[in-house]
């Protein structure tokens, strides 16, 4: 699969849409450090821990310093990123999706961070979950470490559980028991015929299908030909499990777009709702009732997509600024570092060791399902790296969406996406 598309065009019709502007974190450099500009997307209270953790760095490392600036959002991240390319105002470092990391290859605006410290490959790398090594390495060049990774796992209200007659602590593994269980979720509580309490709610987005693709043996790209293969007997059985949800067993309801399943789950409208690890960050102060964690299904195997971005440093920086993110990088990533931060955000650590540590074994002690998500990271995927595909997901997206609203088939609506995302690749 090509990962250097041409980029120009693209890039200079984002340059006529952005600025590269963003708010600079409070204070500066003294004179004679080195500054680094770091662009993010992180607010809220990730955004908090996140400042507090780059100014415990700058402190602790008087040669240089951090500015980090927010750029509101992930889309305005890419925006302005590609923008500064053309721009040359491209910032030190900056967090990117897998789809950005392939466009700004086919630029070379990135540097080879084993080039940059051939030692920390050959000694650190396995102590990484594979899959964030396997979403780092480009044509066998490391080019970027995982930032802020999640996976999506079951939320699931265990007070509702046992006024259902349902064992709390034994929530759904499979399919068929997923079925069995949101029905006996799903009820009329006024006796108006129409259910008032839903054993499932979910949004309409792609990445709840390619979930249950990958557990039921299927696969977004073949990877024989690199030709899009979610519209498969596999990828239409998975499909159909939505919408029979739905429409065959009235055990689930569905939104198009938004976060109201969260909203539902906690007014207890809803006995399980898929949602990221994080999200318990945003939802725990409204969980005022028994709730748990739980991995996603499985089918042929288990199968769950990981979030989230990775770090990079861009090529045009001097060398002595390379080195500075670098260091950055480095202790952000370290076992003492990853473990704090997944602590305080509920992201996953993204080193095994870090689970040997102490403060991390007391973390899990205290709340075992910290542990749900980790374990997730042994069988995680990630997306297609195509730069192509932040556009065919629309496409897939659109095809959950005619799905649930039936106005095409399953088999239908992927082959419609899979058409209009040929027309890309």
């Amino acid at each position: 699969m090509n990962i250097r598309p041409a980029i120009g065009t693209l890039l200079a019709v984002l340059l006529l849409c952005c600025g590269c502007s963003g708010a600079s974190r409070e204070g500066g450099p003294e004179e004679g450090k080195v500054e680094i500009r770091f662009w993010h997307a992180m607010g809220g209270p990730l955004g908090e821990v996140l400042g507090e953790m780059i100014d415990e760095f700058n402190r602790a490392h008087p040669e240089s310093f951090i500015r980090a600036e927010s750029m509101g959002s992930y889309e305005a991240l890419k925006q302005k990123l590609l923008a500064s390319i053309i721009a040359g105002n491209q910032p030190d470092m900056a967090q990117a999706y897998e789809a950005w990391i392939s466009t700004l290859l086919g630029g070379e605006a990135l540097v080879d961070l084993g080039e940059l410290d051939p030692e920390f490959r050959e000694e650190d790398l396995d102590d990484f979950y594979p899959v964030f090594i396997d979403d780092s390495l480009y044509l066998d060049k490391l080019y970027s470490l995982p930032f802020n990774k999640s996976v999506p796992v079951i939320y699931y209200n265990r007070d509702m559980f046992r006024r259902a007659g349902l064992d709390p602590d034994l929530p759904p593994r499979t399919w068929d028991e997923f079925v069995e269980v949101s029905r006996k979720l799903t009820r009329d509580l006024d006796g108006d015929g129409k259910p008032d309490q839903w054993g499932h709610k979910f949004t309409d987005h792609a990445t709840y299908f390619e979930c249950l693709l990958v557990q039921n043996g299927g696969s977004i790209i073949d990877p024989e030909s690199g030709r899009m293969a979610f519209n498969s007997e596999r990828g239409v059985e998975a499909l159909s499990f939505l919408v029979d949800l739905v429409r065959t067993y009235e055990a689930a309801d569905f939104y198009l777009g938004g976060y109201q399943h969260q909203v539902d789950f906690a007014a207890q409208n809803v006995g399980m709702i898929v949602a990221s690890c994080v999200s318990r960050s945003f939802m725990t102060k409204q969980l005022n009732f028994d709730w748990g964690m739980a991995p996603l299904l499985e089918k042929e195997r288990p199968g769950s997509l990981v979030y989230g971005t990775n770090i990079v440093i861009f090529s045009r920086s001097s060398r002595r600024k390379q080195e500075a993110a670098w260091r950055f990088i480095k202790w952000f990533t370290s076992p003492e570092q990853t473990a704090r931060w997944s602590i305080r955000t509920n992201y996953v650590p993204v080193r095994r060791s870090a689970l040997d540590l102490p403060v991390m074994k007391s973390a899990i002690a205290e709340k075992p399902s910290t542990a749900v998500p980790i374990r997730a990271l042994e069988y995680g995927f990630f997306e297609p790296r195509m730069a192509q595909w932040l556009r065919v997901r629309e496409y897939l997206g659109d095809a959950v969406k005619e799905a649930l609203l039936l106005k095409l088939t399953p088999k239908q609506a992927l082959d419609r996406a899979v058409a209009k995302g040929e027309l890309w690749l």
